[in-house]
């Protein structure tokens, strides 16, 4: 099968503080990324629509793109795959695939009345146990995953509820630790370690690599990306991949992006202390907007870092690239490349910040490569203005 293409359209600023480094179907949606949720509906929904050979589908349907903030499922794919050559499809106002060359006899659009797009970060967090629900058939044939076993698995940690609703991959070990799926399944993924005295309530997923360490505390629905280290207590959060919170102390209802690092004791507020809704950084309106929710906690972009004891208050976001210290909270919106805390803050400088983010991710066997490192220099003169506005 073709792989798909993809166009960011100007919603993206309202993703804020994610930036290109999650674009081009590279948005991580559960256990998998967009790119791969596309790619395996599509080729499922080829399948069923027998009347289109892959000849048709490789001629028009992958000369055009996709949204990269749609949310694929199968009925989706359908309705890419029955498009006319030229024909553009949208929800609503908004564009959701785009072919390359729109010819005159067929710009008629066609209007499909269900489509999820991502419109906020919070929705990652507010959608998790969908996306983990919604997934579990692909997450079980993709990881090879096996239900629950005390004889292969160890009889050493308790199931809470229905034990055929914990689902373990090849080579991920659980010990001596409670699972609890009274409230949705919990997947374990390839390689994964889940240390003892842990306990963790469905949905949950903690992607291939990634460990929760001894004694933490877990409360679904929570997504645990690839080669992530989580200690202390998590709630209804997101770690987007690639990213530590390895000790004590409290993230609740948050998204924290890739090769962010949390330090000991760091702790997050979700719920502000008149239970009034809470208010978040809008980078389209360069202002503090009301998101309607109760509980929302942190927001942190990629290649961030705070250090011990670092207390973010109710509705935190922080720009990618930034260093966060000091013993006070810093403030509601932290810009991209920030320095400091306490109120003094300066440029993380640049050259510094590559340094950093190259060691970080050759420690997961990655490697920062030149366009990567070329968008972030990019990033970084975009958003000078907002580090010269910070007090």
């Amino acid at each position: 099968m073709t792989q798909c293409t993809f166009f960011s359209d100007e919603h993206w600023k309202q993703l804020y503080p994610f930036s290109f480094s999650h674009q081009n179907g590279k948005m991580r949606w559960g256990a998998f990324t967009l790119e791969q949720l596309w790619n395996y509906y599509m080729q499922k929904a080829q399948e069923q629509v027998q009347h289109l050979p892959l000849s048709y589908v490789q001629q028009y349907w992958c000369q055009g793109a996709i949204n990269d903030r749609w949310i694929p499922n199968e009925d989706a794919a359908i309705a890419l795959l029955n498009l006319q050559p030229g024909q553009s499809l949208y929800s609503g106002k908004t564009e959701l695939f785009r072919p390359r060359e729109m010819q005159p006899e067929q710009q008629a659009p066609i209007n499909l009345t269900e489509a999820f797009l991502i419109d906020h970060p919070t929705d990652f967090f507010l959608k998790c146990g969908w996306a983990i629900e919604s997934q579990a058939e692909l997450i079980r044939t993709h990881w090879n995953a096996r239900a629950w076993d005390p004889a292969v698995h160890g009889d050493h940690s308790i199931v809470i509820g229905d034990a055929n609703l914990v689902f373990v991959a090849p080579g991920a070990r659980i010990l001596a630790s409670t699972l609890n799926t009274e409230h949705g399944p919990i997947f374990i993924g390839p390689d994964a370690e889940v240390q003892e005295g842990s306990h963790i309530r469905g949905p949950f997923l903690l992607d291939e690599g990634s460990i929760i360490k001894m004694g933490s505390r877990v409360y679904g629905p929570t997504t645990v990306g690839p080669h992530c280290r989580i200690g202390g207590e998590v709630s209804n959060s997101v770690f987007l991949g690639y990213s530590n919170k390895g000790h004590d102390g409290f993230v609740g209802n948050s998204v924290i992006g890739q090769w962010c690092n949390l330090g000991a004791d760091t702790n997050t507020s979700n719920l502000k202390n008149n239970y009034s809704p809470v208010r978040i950084w809008d980078a389209v309106t360069s202002s503090m907007q009301d998101t309607e929710l109760q509980f929302c906690g942190l927001i942190m972009g990629d290649h961030s870092k705070c250090a011990i004891n670092t207390m973010f208050n109710t509705g935190t976001v922080i720009g990618p690239g930034s260093v966060i210290v000091g013993s006070t909270f810093p403030p509601q919106h932290v810009p991209p490349f920030s320095w400091g805390g306490d109120g003094h803050w300066t440029e993380h400088r640049f050259d510094r910040f590559i340094e950093t983010a190259s060691k970080v991710m050759e420690r997961r066997r990655h490697q920062l490569s030149d366009e990567e490192e070329d968008q972030w220099r990019r990033e970084f003169q975009t958003t000078m203005n907002q580090r010269s506005s910070q007090s």
